[in-house]
């Protein structure tokens, strides 16, 4: 039967052609759209490694204000925050915080390997703010204030990149540049400050000195008493300490929308833009199917007269559907594993693993297949039912 499918399709090649060509581009954009979402999906999928549920980002600004008066201004912020009921914790930082727009990073080497992590300067209560988990070591305290070989606590994506299995606590990472060096106190699992669909990078956290003018963000975690009247009254307040510095309050949930909502919104335009070009290919896929059928009604009859049933007729026109599918497929697959072969994008952004590409070529096919047979469904099956004498009779 398979031969004979081959022989049919030769035969009407060139009325085929048409079918092949849509199908095979269809295929290329699901490859394309499949692989972004894959590729953003995997960074989803992966632990955030803090809580932004009930956290808000106070930044400062402090206008130019003299050193002195910044760190005797920010120990007045600091007791009147402690006064408050509705805030359980809170944490003074630099501004690369969860969500927003700021990185900050430094070299470092070990055992050969030279790496540019992020850098974190906080306080001591950061993790307990930002509900942290640490798997190893501990948390950094006021006394690890030190000059040389300043005590760090690393994340997991760095354990892995230069310790892999060894056990990374009181071991020292040198920063090349300036011959300063780090001694790890601790590890956490992952701090994806860039969001959800960002990749896990490595990263470190110092702790915040008391004599640093740039701690320029407090993360306060609030409980279910602060609404918008505390948040007024706690403005009032700050502005009474510091009326010359600027603050600002960000809900830590918010902005985690708004940074998820780039990367989603590029999918859901390209889905679209993809189910209207899949149901486009549906629908001319289906009138070419039908048209086709209909000009070979008197091949149908002469093959239900010599004793074809119906469902032999519907795997026969399906499976020509199949086949046609099978050679578009190959060839839009062709194009497809040159991505992972020829490593494109290497080095950017956009650098996808060779999972990535597999998946997304197999999904595609799958999908391609769904539709393609779906469509032959109905056509076929009408087709199948005609009666021999009606069928040579219109023709």
């Amino acid at each position: 039967m398979l031969k004979h499918i081959f022989l049919m399709i030769w035969n009407q090649k060139g009325r085929n052609f048409g079918l092949m060509l849509e199908i095979f581009f269809s295929f290329l954009v699901l490859f394309a759209v499949l692989s972004f979402i894959i590729y953003n999906y995997n960074f989803f999928r992966q632990p955030l490694g803090f809580s932004y549920e009930k956290v808000w980002m106070l930044s400062i600004a402090t206008n130019d204000s003299e050193k002195e008066e910044i760190i005797a201004t920010r120990e007045a912020i600091s007791r009147q925050l402690a006064e408050y009921p509705q805030i359980e914790s809170f944490s003074f930082s630099t501004s690369n915080m969860p969500y927003w727009h700021s990185s900050s990073s430094t070299s470092m080497s070990h055992n050969g390997i030279d790496l540019s992590p992020d850098v974190f300067t906080v306080d001591e209560n950061f993790k307990e703010t930002m509900s942290l988990n640490l798997v190893a070591g501990r948390w950094l305290t006021k006394e690890d204030q030190i000059p040389e070989s300043v005590p760090i606590v690393i994340n997991s994506v760095l354990k892995d990149r230069f310790f892999e299995n060894e056990n990374p606590l009181q071991q020292k990472i040198v920063d090349p540049e300036d011959n300063s060096s780090y001694q790890i106190v601790g590890v956490v699992d992952h701090f994806k400050f860039r969001g959800e669909f960002s990749p896990s990078e490595a990263g470190f956290f110092r702790i915040l000195a008391d004599t640093v003018e740039y701690a320029d963000v407090v993360m306060l975690k609030v409980n279910e008493g602060a609404d918008a009247t505390f948040e007024a009254k706690l403005q009032k307040d700050l502005n009474n300490i510091a009326g010359n510095w600027s603050f600002n309050m960000v809900y830590l949930d918010e902005q985690r929308d708004n940074r998820l909502s780039q990367t989603q919104t590029p999918m859901i335009v390209l889905l679209t833009i993809c189910g209207f070009l899949i149901f486009n290919v549906a629908l001319g896929l289906f009138g070419m199917l039908w048209n086709n059928i209909n000009k070979r009604k008197g091949e149908i009859g002469i093959r239900k007269a010599m004793g074809s049933t119906q469902v032999g007729l519907s795997k026969q026109f399906m499976g020509e559907v199949a086949v046609l599918s099978t050679f578009s497929i190959a060839f839009g697959a062709f194009f497809a594993v040159q991505f992972p072969l020829l490593k494109v994008f290497h080095g950017s952004p956009f650098f996808m693993q060779d999972w990535i590409y597999l998946a997304a070529i197999i999904l595609s096919a799958l999908l391609i297949y769904f539709l393609v047979l779906l469509c032959s469904f109905f056509p076929s099956r009408q087709a199948a039912r005609l009666h021999p004498a009606i069928a040579l009779h219109e023709e």
